[in-house]
């Protein structure tokens, strides 16, 4: 039996607490150390009966920009076999470390097309952590709606490369209508963080506290 500390509806990430004892934990890495083309492993039970099935691939990208609902999420992506029912297994490195939950596949099929996500460790702990504290997790916000750089806007712009986000609109009602930022700014970094593309601003902002 166990009960709901909390849960992120966003990421699809709750946080249980067991009366038990005798456990045996897996081993947490850090998603911050895992590179593209390191080999990894994901467990879990695809198509609801298959239990403690495991699947081999390697890392395609370590910060992959994805939209799921709307929302933005920044994930690990593998080519690791994962099936509708993987959801929620863990994803270890080769040192049996768990950098990542397995969270989605892209799909036309239904079924696993070499294209599947993982929550990066990082991020399921950081949500964890306010989890545990708040029992709900509070994300920051700027209130602008931003475009990406391409390099004819980098040009007409006067920047040397098509990095950064460019501020299209702003919310009237949110916190940017109370700053310096107006339409037509570049953003380059967020409280020091390079943006490279406006997929990285929601998740950057995102972890941020409101404040």
């Amino acid at each position: 039996p166990a009960t709901v500390v909390g849960g992120d509806s966003d990421y699809d990430v709750a946080v249980l607490k067991i009366e038990a004892t005798g456990l045996q934990a897996v081993t947490l890495g850090k998603s911050a150390d895992v590179n593209v083309g390191d080999t990894v492993m994901a467990i879990g039970n695809p198509l609801g009966e298959l239990t403690f099935s495991m699947s081999q691939g390697i890392v395609s990208c370590c910060d992959r920009a994805i939209n799921v609902d709307g929302t933005p999420f920044n994930m690990l992506q593998v080519d690791a076999s994962i099936n509708p029912g993987n959801s929620g297994g863990p994803l270890f490195n080769m040192d049996g470390e768990v950098v990542g939950i397995n969270s989605q596949i892209f799909s036309t099929s239904g079924g696993f097309m070499g294209l599947s996500f993982a929550i990066p460790i990082d991020l399921a702990l950081q949500i964890k952590d306010q989890l545990v504290k708040h029992g709900k997790v509070t994300r920051g916000r700027i209130g602008v709606m931003i475009q990406n750089i391409t390099p004819e806007l980098a040009e007409s712009f006067g920047l040397k490369t098509p990095k950064g986000a460019i501020v299209a609109q702003i919310d009237k009602s949110g916190p940017a209508a109370k700053s310096d930022l107006r339409e037509g700014d570049v953003i380059t970094a967020v409280n020091g963080k390079p943006v490279e593309t406006s997929g990285d601003m929601p998740v950057i902002v995102g972890s941020l506290k409101p404040g």
